[in-house]
């Protein structure tokens, strides 16, 4: 069947990229803040009824955790009364909502093994309570709406000439510099490779309404993750250090199971896996200069 997709956010770090990857597959149309201002429901439901999509993959958002916590009324805005907005259009206009929320939202529940979708939710930052509300507001109005926690996302390509995040650009200037590099031996997190995110989200074009785990598994610290990195590329292995003393009070954990997703049909790589096969193009196949 063919389908007609739409993604907000589409000059973004994921947005542009599901936009590249379906307009090869499906009519996409993508849309920046200019061409549709969700903040506005009126102006949004012009917009997307116009338009008529069959699925609106929402990815635009403050993601800077700092802006949210500085201006927490933008970040509302923005974060949660945008994402009802277009909850509220697409349930009225019969549009299945893909919602992209955050792995932030289980920061503060001390569970530490990986986070299940069921598990009790207390949020303690701006921009993870944003997300959590958003999922809340997205489902009630939108009962067609899948939401996504993803992870740390990065990527191998240099889109724009740069990658998502500072881990592979810290490791990078790090060996081409001989600097110290230093990652926390009590910080465990799901870190994934943007286009896996991005492939996989066909998958839940169809899946179950509901909310799911979207991204690579990992039960290695991130020193650990470093440390394998770079001796799969065979560069920079005395230039790891570790930090001991973040989060050695309250380890970080923000590993998660993806067990429904795997369930529905999506196919992640784990942490190490995708990073070491990023880290062979980035200072293997494409040496840095």
């Amino acid at each position: 069947m063919s389908r007609k997709i739409a993604v907000t956010g589409a000059n973004g770090f994921l947005g542009s990229r599901v936009a590249a990857y379906y307009q090869e597959r499906y009519e996409t149309i993508g849309y920046t803040r200019q061409e549709l201002d969700f903040t506005d429901r009126e102006k949004a439901k012009k917009v997307i009824k116009r338009d008529h999509p069959d699925i609106l993959i929402h990815t635009g958002a403050i993601s800077d955790t700092s802006a949210c916590e500085e201006n927490p009324q933008l970040s509302w805005k923005v974060n949660v009364e945008g994402v009802s907005n277009l909850a509220s259009v697409c349930g009225e206009l019969g549009i299945r909502l893909i919602f992209c929320s955050s792995d932030q939202v289980y920061m503060g529940n001390q569970v530490r093994t990986p986070h299940r979708e069921n598990e009790k939710l207390c949020p303690v930052s701006a921009y993870a309570c944003q997300k959590r509300k958003a999922e809340q507001e997205a489902l009630r109005l939108q009962p067609d709406t899948v939401a996504l926690r993803l992870s740390w996302m990065f990527s191998a390509d240099r889109r724009e000439g740069k990658e998502h995040g500072t881990l592979f650009s810290s490791i990078r200037d790090a060996i081409q510099n001989g600097c110290e590099i230093r990652y926390p031996v009590h910080d465990y997190r799901s870190i994934t490779d943007v286009w896996e995110v991005v492939r996989n989200m066909e998958i839940m074009f169809q899946a179950p309404a509901g909310i799911y785990n979207f991204g690579s598994e990992n039960d290695l610290s991130m020193y650990e993750v470093v440390k394998r990195v770079l001796a799969h590329i065979g560069k920079g292995q005395n230039l790891l250090k570790k930090n001991e003393e973040a989060f050695a009070g309250d380890p970080r954990n923000l590993r998660m199971d993806i067990e429904k997703c795997r369930a529905a049909g999506a196919v992640f790589r784990t942490t190490a896996e995708a990073l070491e096969a990023a880290g062979e193009t980035m200072f293997i196949t494409n040496p840095p200069l």
